[in-house]
């Protein structure tokens, strides 16, 4: 299946004025009909929020960890300085109505099922594109044992310089575990180890983050998927 080739990292957002990951920058995405990446997690009282960072410092000026409140604590709250606020994922389904893809990443997060169990009663009768993708081993088995055909990602970062040796040891410990359909890599595994071995495979490959002229013009016919912010591919 021919996949859409770019992703608006976090929604088509623009600095503190259209905040990452807001209602707003999900419109604008579908405005210019690109597919959308966004990054779910779970309130306290087990609702679905859009929302990148685990603790709510950067984007709300406010201290603690996400999972640590309702969804009627956290709906009161303002991303930056804006009028948006920390969306409902079943507010987003509404606004993309099936209209592009959708790559969710599921943050890390504790009891795992939970979430996940809500999210596929969710997408159960959403008639639009989309897979699921997350850096959590155990999240990604979750749906392999559970939802089998949900179609699956494992995003996978360049470890620290302390770590780099064993990068590509990590990484197929946990794509055999995992067993995904696609992989989601950062953008600095470029031609890697990892890259060449996932070329190998033939497995469909998608990049982040690409912020610059630059970077698009190095690997756009490169990989299926690009994850772009910061520019207009």
């Amino acid at each position: 299946m021919k996949k859409t080739k770019f992703l608006a990292h976090r929604g088509l957002h623009f600095g503190t004025k259209i905040p990452e990951n807001s209602l707003l920058a999900f419109k604008k995405a579908v405005e210019k009909n690109y597919g959308i990446e966004l990054d779910i997690t779970i309130s306290k009282d087990n609702q679905i929020v859009v929302f990148h960072d685990d603790t709510l410092d950067r984007l709300c000026n406010v201290s603690g960890n996400i999972e640590e409140f309702d969804y009627s604590y956290l709906k009161s709250l303002y991303l930056y300085k804006t009028k948006e606020k920390i969306p409902l994922f079943r507010e987003v389904l509404e606004i993309v109505d099936s209209k592009v893809e959708l790559f969710i990443e599921i943050k890390k997060h504790k009891n795992i099922g939970i979430l996940e169990n809500i999210l596929s009663i969710l997408l159960e009768n959403y008639k639009g594109e989309y897979s699921i993708c997350s850096f959590e081993k155990d999240i990604l088995t979750w749906f392999k044992k559970n939802k089998s055909t949900t179609r699956r990602g494992l995003i996978f970062e360049s470890l620290n310089k302390k770590f780099q040796k064993y990068n590509k040891l990590i990484f197929l410990y946990k794509y055999f575990k995992t067993k995904p359909d696609f992989i989601s890599l950062d953008y600095r595994l470029f031609n890697s180890d990892i890259y060449k071995f996932c070329k190998s495979k033939n497995l469909f490959i998608s990049l982040w983050t690409i912020d610059s002229k630059e970077k698009y013009e190095k690997v756009n016919t490169e990989v299926n998927t690009l994850i772009f912010e910061k520019i207009t591919p």
